[in-house]
């Protein structure tokens, strides 16, 4: 799977788009458990990969990178951090797949904690992030301010 070729504010459209359809399937898993419907809510698991795999790829080699590049590992730290919560997503989401069947209480708890990691997540790119990157690339596409003196 490559990064799309996308311009950085479409891109940007879309993993925010993302994040919203994600939101719905983490809605649909909790109807799933509140009806008690296990082998439903563990094929819906399933649902996330495709928009997970794909957005984490675009997120790191395009927007992560974009930062890495202007302002250094110490700069983008920040970024850094929050990026490093897919590991944690893609860890909840792989136990839930493969406890959905076995432990309906634990699924919940572990439903409990990706929607905290998630709302968390989404918020720190949406309103941070993301911004800060499209800013970053509007100030490199400008150049260097002309009318300021060293």
């Amino acid at each position: 799977m490559r990064p799309r070729s996308l311009e950085l504010e479409e891109l940007l459209n879309i993993l925010v788009e993302e994040h919203g359809q994600v939101r719905s399937l983490l809605n649909r898993l909790n109807a799933l458990l509140q009806e008690e419907k296990y082998a439903e809510a563990a094929e819906e698991l399933n649902n996330f990969k495709p928009y997970l795999d794909q957005h984490i790829i675009d997120e790191e080699a395009t927007v992560l990178k974009t930062l890495l590049d202007a302002y250094g590992r110490e700069g983008a730290e920040h970024a850094i951090k929050v990026f490093q919560e897919h590991r944690e997503i893609h860890q909840l989401i792989s136990e839930m797949r493969s406890i959905a069947l076995q432990s309906p209480e634990r699924l919940a708890e572990k439903r409990d904690r990706l929607r905290t990691v998630l709302e968390r997540h989404f918020r720190a790119e949406e309103e941070e992030i993301f911004p800060w990157t499209l800013d970053t690339v509007r100030k490199m596409r400008k150049g260097p301010d002309k009318t300021r003196t060293p």
